[in-house]
Formats: structure tokens, sequence, C-alpha cells
């Protein structure tokens, strides 16, 4: 089916994990009413049918034709699956964005995805962790550091950049900043009676769930702590074992981009909290004029910030 480039625009803002899924639902809305080409206005009508009652006859989460609810194609609560309304509220929330008050200077940032504001992807409070890294920011006197460190233009990159991510989707992108959180659910064996039904193996991009006889098993070696595979199993035999982040550091872009590494994998709050003290106190000492904390830890390496952690909070 054709888009107008209007309403195809508005298209491509949503996240693209589910955009394919969005695309076929308001295709289906709009040759449904007898349309060949999706308009502006037809989006507008779609989105409003998916806040409220739904597209009649539309699916709203992956399945099959014919399948009873509470099957994998049912968007219901039961299933985890995302609902109408679910895909309507990202949508929104790439349209609007979060908005968290009190979390940025002159000299550091600290960017939210869409968990702050609701987001159904998000796995854990990314708002109240926020604050507090702000906070550890703001009392750690690096604004004043980096005033002494900054000559000419404050540019993009003199900031200190912090992202947390509610989920491994990571849409605040914590990869490429100096000091990024992403939320984590790894996955155990819940109280339900495990149907073997298949749907945890199939909805995992990882490989990280295989079925035994006994149920679900999964590989912790794989696993991203996405909690795909617990929102679509229909009978609870999968739970929420641990609530955790990842940290990383050292990200950047610019003329020598640079991924962030990663030194906590299944942090809690204040291990989160640590590892941004000791990174900034770590930049403050070691750091040269003008260096970025990225390039501090390719001269230096990270160990004196991950053994200090260590040392303080047994991560």
């Amino acid at each position: 089916m054709e888009w107008e480039a209007d309403a195809l625009a508005r298209l491509e803002k949503v996240p693209f994990f589910i955009r394919a899924r969005v695309k076929k639902q308001i295709e289906d809305y709009v040759r449904e009413k007898g349309g060949r080409i999706v308009t502006d206005a037809d989006v507008t009508a779609a989105r409003r049918a998916l806040a409220g009652d739904g597209i009649p006859g539309i699916k709203t989460a992956p399945g099959q034709e014919g399948e009873p609810p509470g099957a994998a194609g049912d968007a219901s609560p039961a299933s985890g699956n995302l609902t109408a309304q679910d895909l309507a509220r990202i949508e929104e929330l790439l349209e609007k964005g979060p908005v968290v008050e009190g979390l940025k200077s002159r000299y550091h940032e600290v960017k939210v995805c869409g968990g702050a504001a609701g987001c159904p992807r998000s796995l854990v409070d990314v708002t109240g962790l926020a604050r507090n890294l702000a906070r550890i920011l703001e009392d750690s006197g690096l604004d004043r550091h980096l005033a002494t460190q900054t000559e000419g233009p404050l540019l993009f990159h003199h900031k200190f950049r912090v992202a947390v991510a509610g989920c491994p989707n990571s849409c605040s992108q914590p990869q490429i900043v100096d000091f990024g959180v992403t939320g984590r659910v790894l996955p155990g064996r819940g109280e339900g009676h495990c149907r073997s039904c298949n749907l945890c193996v199939a909805k995992c991009q990882e490989d990280a769930v295989r079925l035994e006889p006994e149920g679900p098993v999964f590989d912790y070696t794989r696993c991203i702590g996405c909690g795909d595979c617990l929102r679509v199993c229909p009978e609870g035999a999968i739970k929420a074992e641990t609530r955790c982040f990842q940290v990383m550091i050292g990200g950047k872009l610019g003329r020598h981009p640079r991924l962030a590494e990663t030194i906590l994998t299944e942090a809690d709050e204040k291990q989160v909290m640590a590892a941004l003290k000791a990174s900034v106190d770590f930049f403050m000492a070691q750091g040269r004029k003008g260096e970025r904390f990225g390039q501090l830890l390719e001269r230096t390496g990270s160990e004196a910030i991950t053994a200090g952690l260590r040392q303080k909070t047994g991560a």
C-alpha cells in the first residue's frame, strides 16, 4: 500500500522495534475503510482508534489467525504482549519525549528514555535513578572542574553526559555517553505450569531460552535481560527473577568514536550511584586538560575504577 510523504514521516517516528507492526495496523485500518493510500489524516484516525477501543479485526500483537483469547496473538495483560494502548503510548512518547526537570546544567546532563514518562517497555524506574545520578553530579564539583578545563565556547562534547535506559532497547543511547545505565530483568522459573507452547523460545532473539521437560531453562551468558520471554509466557511459568542494571563507561562520538565498556552487569541502584561517583572522581583526578572521559580510559584503562568498586560494594 502506498503512503503519502507526511504520513510516512510520522511512521518513521515510531520505534523501529514495533514500526512494522504499527504500519500493518494502519494499513489494515485504511484497507478496511476502502482506502488505497495512507494519508496523514488516516494516521491520526488510526491512532485515535488504537487509543480507544482498538481497531476491530486488527491484532495488536504478533500471533496467528484463529487463536483464542490468551493465546500468542492476544494483547491481554496475561499474555504480556503490547496492547493497542501500549503502541499508541510509545508513539506519543516518541513525538513528545519524556520530560524530567532538573537533570542538566551548563556542564553536565542526565538523559532518560521514555520509561520516565511511562513507556510500557521499561523494566525499571528510571526517573528516581536519574534524579539521584543528577544529584551526584551536582554535588561532585564536576561543573567547577569542567569550567576550569574548557577554553573558548562550550561545545557539545565538553559536557559530561549520562544516559539512563529502562530496558535493553536503549533509546537514550547509553552506549555512546560518558556514563550509561541500562535496566535489565533476568528471568527465572515461575510458579505456573509450562505447557511447552514454545513462545518464549520463539520470542528470544538471543537464543537464551530452551525448553526441558520440567520447563524453560535460561542461558545467562546469552540473556540480555530484555524481559521478552516473561512477557509472552501465558502460563506464568517465567518470572522476573532479578531486576538490575548494566553500567557502561567511556562512550563518545566525534572524530574518534568509542563505544562504552561495561563495568557492571547486575548492579543495584546503590552500586550504580557508587560507580558514577567513582567515575567522576577518577575523571577529575586523572584527566588532562581538555581530555574527554573516554580518552582518559583509553590512556589509563578502567581497572582503577572497577577495582575500587569491587572493594567498596562487592560488585
